[in-house]
């Protein structure tokens, strides 16, 4: 019996292999590790300035409001400063796109997606828009147009752009290339779960009163006890 299961079992694993390979193969290369930080202010700031200068000329991120920008010290971001990036558009609203979906329908032939939750909503979070937005090369094949092509995206072929394909692509250009798409990583990463370096410093904290209480509760039982034959 052992025998039979054991040719089943090799029966299922050929089987399931090509599938299994083909999964591997729709999600594209290993992502792309992006130096992010947090707690840094100053990357998430420049995050802000990417995005608004870079990404929102297509997306949006409308579960922010520019009173929220305000309400953050990982962004540090004064009044006078969010009333010149708001320009006419109200306090509490959101990062609006000038862009009209009907507009985007004809330019990429769809709409752009929100980035309010792009990075709880792509697997590899943060280190996924790192690697789509460094991942833009040439098709060899020439089946993709330049521009359009991305390793990062599933089928290579995305229909946004480069977005910073205005920087060149000397040495120098590069690494601020990457630099941008860390910074603006950091940037979606924050306002994707906007309380979760609170969340994590009450953790520790909480970690430790736990374990402690632990020690404290072991060392009662031994006191009850130590008189009790076992």
């Amino acid at each position: 019996m052992k025998k039979y299961s054991l040719i089943a079992a090799g029966m299922f694993l050929a089987l399931a292999m090509p599938g299994f390979a083909s999964a591997n193969e729709e999600h594209g290369p290993a992502l792309k590790h992006a130096e992010i930080d947090l707690t840094d202010q100053e990357q998430i700031r420049r995050g802000l300035t990417v995005f608004t200068d870079v990404c929102m000329g297509c997306h949006s991120a409308k579960y922010v409001t520019y009173k929220g920008l305000m309400d953050y010290p990982e962004i540090g971001i004064t009044r006078e400063q969010v009333d010149e990036l708001r320009g006419s558009n109200p306090l509490t609203a959101g990062l609006i796109t000038e862009l009209t979906p009907e507009d985007a329908k004809v330019s990429y032939g769809k709409v752009p997606p929100d980035l309010s939750l792009i990075v709880n909503g792509r697997r590899g979070g943060a280190s996924y828009v790192y690697s789509l937005m460094t991942g833009f090369e040439h098709d060899d094949s020439g089946k993709v147009p330049d521009g359009n092509f991305n390793e990062y995206f599933p089928g290579k072929r995305i229909a946004m752009p480069d977005p910073f394909s205005w920087l060149g692509h000397d040495e120098a250009d590069t690494k601020q290339l990457e630099q941008d798409a860390a910074d603006v990583a950091a940037f979606l990463a924050f306002i994707s779960d906007p309380h979760q370096n609170e969340r994590q410093a009450i953790g520790k904290w909480v970690v430790g009163f736990l374990i402690l209480l632990t020690l404290v509760l072991w060392r009662l039982k031994v006191e009850v006890w130590k008189d009790v034959k076992h």
